[in-house]
């Protein structure tokens, strides 16, 4: 198949190509979705590099698993990815610059907390506090927190108004704040989603 063809494929399909070894469909994906997850992680870490550094990584890792796991979504399978990187980078940035600082303050002590949740138990309740949306609530909020997308272009996109996107933003955040009431006290979870 033609190199010029892969672009035109369907996630799917680029999904089920990868886990075969493709090269030009791991190429395809790589173009298709760097420049969306950099934005994204630009935006999360307030840091060009640190962005670089997270997307290379990330599709370093989807080539190195390519024949475990077989993608049929290769965007959520990134944005999910790339949202538990970006917690661990924060945690990362927070425990580092704590130990630099070597302050006993408040702030250190919700530090020493964050760095106290197991990370796969934070991921699963985030997962399935987002599961419980309703579908086009959910919809809402992940082009709004995790694509960074405006409320003008979610409302274009999805044939809303602006005022109804509002709606499903702040349904989602008292609904998500409600679900991981046991995690709020942690500052990734406000970094990440409600800030």
């Amino acid at each position: 198949m033609k190199s010029e063809l892969y672009s035109t494929l369907p996630d799917e399909m680029l999904g089920r190509l990868l886990f075969t070894g493709d090269e030009k469909a791991y190429e395809a994906i790589y173009q298709r979705y760097w420049r969306s997850l950099f934005s994204i992680a630009t935006w999360k870490t307030n840091s060009q590099v640190a962005a670089e550094e997270l997307v290379q990584e990330l599709f370093l890792r989807l080539w190195e698993n390519r024949q475990k796991t077989l993608i049929e979504n290769p965007e959520a399978y990134l944005k999910t990815a790339l949202r538990y990187s970006v917690i661990g980078f924060i945690k990362a940035r927070l425990a580092s610059s704590q130990i630099e600082l070597g302050e006993a303050s408040e702030q250190a002590a919700d530090v020493r907390a964050d760095m106290g949740v197991d990370l796969e138990e934070l991921s699963a309740a985030l997962e399935n506090a987002l599961n419980m949306l309703p579908e086009k609530t959910r919809l809402v909020f992940q082009m709004s927190r995790f694509e960074q997308r405006s409320t003008s272009e979610i409302a274009r996109q999805l044939g809303l108004t602006d005022r109804a996107v509002e709606y499903h933003i702040t349904q989602s955040l008292r609904l998500l704040r409600f679900q991981l009431k046991d995690y709020l006290s942690y500052s990734i979870i406000y970094t990440v989603l409600f800030s």
